[in-house]
C-alpha cells in the first residue's frame, strides 16, 4: 500500500469501525492470498508477516469457516460475529507447503482455487516468466492436489487456463468454467461449487455462465464485506498485502472505500 492511502486508511479506520458496529450482524470477510514464501513482493507474502497476519486475525477475534459453511450460515442469517474465509488462489506450491501447515496448527480452514490445464507440474504462469529458475512459481500438481484435500484443504476453481473472462466470447467462458469444474470433479470424486474469476474478472455475461456451470459460490476481488442479500456467484473478497499493519486495517474496514476505485482500474483487463 502506498503511504498517502495508508494515511487515508488509519484517518477513517475510527469511522469504518463505528459503521462496522451499528451495521446489523451476519455479515462475512473473506480473504485472498497468492504466494506464501521467504521474500515476499508482487503476488507473495513474506512467511512471517503471513504468520503474524495469523496472529492479527486471532487477536481480532475472526470466527475462521470453512467457504461452502460460511455461506449457508450466511443464508440463514446465522454467520457468527467476525467470520471469516481464508482463500488462495493460482495453485502455487507455497500454499500447500508453507500456508497450509500453518493453518493446521490453528485448526484454520481454507479454499485453495486452482487452474487445471496447470497441474501437469511442468508448467508456469506467464507473468511468472522465470519460473523455471524461482521456486517460488512452482504450482502444485494433479497428486499435490488429490493430497491436501484429503488433508482438509478445500478446492475450488480458477478456470482451465487463467484467462480474462470478460473478454472472452460466451462459449469461451462456457468452456473455460465447465471445463475446468469437471476435471476436478474427475479428480477428488467430488461436488465442485466454488469458483474464483482470475484476476477478479467478471461480468454479467461471467456471472450467468458461472451459474449455468453449475458453480453456486463466486469470489471476487471487489474488497468488502458481504451482506445476506449479496449474490453468492459476486462475493466480495479483499485481497491481503505483504504488510501486518496494512492487514489489520483492513480487517476494520478501513481500505473498503477502494472498492471503486479499484473496479475501474481493472475494467478493461490486466495486461499479461
Amino acid at each position: 500500500m502506498k503511504h498517502a492511502t495508508q494515511r487515508i486508511a488509519t484517518a477513517i479506520r475510527p469511522l469504518s469501525v463505528a459503521l462496522e458496529n451499528v451495521r446489523p450482524g451476519n455479515r462475512l470477510l473473506v480473504l485472498g492470498w497468492h504466494r506464501v514464501d521467504s521474500l515476499g513482493g508482487g503476488v507473495s507474502t513474506r512467511r512471517d508477516v503471513f504468520e503474524r497476519q495469523l496472529d492479527v486475525l486471532d487477536e481480532w477475534g475472526a470466527t475462521v469457516l470453512p467457504l461452502a459453511e460460511a455461506t449457508a450460515l450466511l443464508d440463514a442469517g446465522r454467520l457468527p460475529e467476525r467470520a471469516t474465509c481464508l482463500t488462495f488462489d493460482d495453485g502455487y506450491a507455497s500454499t500447500v507447503d508453507t500456508a497450509w501447515p500453518l493453518l493446521r496448527k490453528r485448526s484454520y480452514a481454507a479454499t485453495m482455487f486452482v487452474v487445471t490445464d496447470y497441474l501437469n507440474g511442468d508448467r508456469y504462469f506467464q507473468w511468472d516468466a522465470d519460473g523455471h529458475t524461482d521456486p517460488r512459481a512452482r504450482l502444485v500438481d494433479r497428486s499435490t492436489v488429490r493430497d491436501v484435500w484429503s488433508d482438509g484443504l478445500r478446492i475450488g476453481s480458477h478456470t482451465a487456463s487463467h484467462p480474462w473472462l470478460p473478454h472472452l466470447s460466451e462459449a469461451e467462458i462456457d468452456d473455460e468454467l465447465c471445463r475446468s469444474r469437471d476435471a476436478l470433479q474427475d479428480l477428488l470424486g467430488v461436488r465442485v461449487d466454488s469458483l474464483a474469476y482470475p484476476k477478479g474478472g467478471w461480468s454479467t455475461a461471467v456471472w450467468h455462465s458461472a451459474a449455468r456451470a453449475g458453480y453456486t459460490i463466486g469470489v471476487t476481488t471487489d474488497r468488502g464485506r458481504n451482506g445476506r442479500g449479496r449474490e453468492r456467484l459476486l462475493l466480495r473478497r479483499s485481497l491481503v498485502p505483504d504488510s501486518v499493519e496494512d492487514f489489520r486495517l483492513m480487517l476494520d474496514g478501513a481500505y473498503d472505500w477502494l472498492r471503486p476505485v479499484d473496479r475501474w482500474r481493472i475494467r478493461k483487463g490486466p495486461v499479461w
